[in-house]
């Protein structure tokens, strides 16, 4: 893509994202019927009113409200602060975000490309955590880091802004998802923070430059985190805390959930203990971390056959990708390059054939015979 074709692209798409009504999730249903962002914007209202979800209001609103000239200069403004753009079919657009119904239509990053081979694990918690859950999370994510697995978090006060700085001690790399746009560090204590982070992972935000941060942008980015790691680690949690909402983000997303027990009572902890009550898994060191996502540490875990059943050549590829261990279908369907309608079919063959079987959160493992 060119230069010239890059800032058309950015500047369509910010127009079409800032149609009132639009947002998210009918960006991408228009998509997904209409093609390109220049083709949805040339279609007409009975057109758009085709698509699932798209009312004569909003259609109307496409057509009458687009405003380019505005996007042009949004777009010229990216350009100036350098940030990486990064739609949803760019090389270096996280994949593990695609099949997520809200996934970002738009993203921008600072620092390192985005690499499929990383293995992720994200970490959040409390903006006010206590004294021992800091050192906790801190030794954590350094351990984590040595093990070559990339720390995700918020880059919040607390909880994420010692799990982003243990990655970075363990000589690791980590990636921050901001509610800011990328030229606004929040919190400005954490500017020193953040340039480590660009040197030494990436930082990614979905928010145009300039724009005023809203209170809700920090859960909205929860999900971004979630989306991104395989596994979410919660470390101290009041009852409200937006933690928990990326935990509830890793449920929906199928990833594996672990929670750090606190004592009894504690109202930095009743967020945690409450997860841990309903099928967290309860973490104290990071063993916990490789007993439930094996292939997080390369161990391999496959299960012995008395005689391995006829398969096809796409089965037995599937087969060797759970010989590490439990892989969930989103993981899976980016290891495989396969869509997960094709995926779930090929599982469905092996687990009638004795091969697969499912565990929770969408994950799948070899049976033993």
């Amino acid at each position: 893509m060119t230069n010239s074709e890059l800032r058309d692209r950015l500047t369509n798409t910010i127009a079409l994202l800032n149609v009132p009504g639009v947002g998210r999730v009918r960006f991408t249903r228009l998509s997904a019927r209409l093609g390109s962002v220049e083709t949805i914007l040339a279609a007409s209202i009975s057109e758009l009113e085709s698509v699932p979800g798209i009312s004569r209001t909003v259609a109307s609103a496409i057509k009458q409200e687009c405003d380019l000239d505005k996007a042009r200069q949004i777009a010229s403004r990216i350009t100036q602060l350098g940030w990486a753009v990064m739609f949803q079919d760019s090389p270096d657009y996280p994949q593990p975000l695609v099949p997520l119904a809200d996934a970002p239509p738009l993203l921008f990053r600072e620092g390192d490309s985005f690499d499929p081979s990383d293995k992720m694990i994200g970490i959040v918690g409390t903006r006010h955590a206590s004294e021992s859950s800091r050192r906790f999370t801190r030794q954590l994510a350094t351990e984590l880091a040595r093990e070559g697995i990339t720390v995700v978090s918020g880059m919040a006060e607390g909880i994420d802004s010692e799990a982003h700085k243990g990655a970075l001690e363990g000589g690791g790399r980590t990636i921050a998802v901001w509610g800011t746009p990328l030229n606004r560090v929040y919190p400005a204590s954490n500017r020193q923070l953040a340039e480590k982070i660009r040197n030494q992972g990436a930082i990614y935000s979905e928010y145009l430059p300039d724009v005023e941060s809203s209170p809700s942008n920090f859960p909205e980015r929860n999900r971004i985190i979630s989306g991104l790691s395989e596994g979410i680690i919660v470390v101290e949690a009041g009852r409200k805390s937006g933690a928990l909402i990326t935990a509830k983000y890793a449920l929906e997303h199928g990833r594996e959930l672990f929670a750090v027990p606190g004592p009894p009572g504690a109202s930095r902890s009743i967020g945690t203990n409450a997860l841990i009550k309903v099928g967290a898994r309860l973490l104290t060191e990071v063993g916990d971390i490789f007993d439930e996502l094996p292939r997080l540490k390369g161990q391999i875990t496959a299960k012995k056959f008395r005689q391995m059943p006829d398969m096809t050549k796409q089965e037995r590829q599937l087969v060797d990708l759970l010989a590490v261990g439990p892989l969930q279908l989103d993981n899976m369907s980016r290891e495989a390059a396969l869509p997960v309608s094709d995926l779930m079919e090929l599982l469905l063959a092996l687990e009638l054939k004795g091969v697969v079987e499912e565990l929770s959160g969408k994950r799948f493992v070899l049976r033993e015979q």
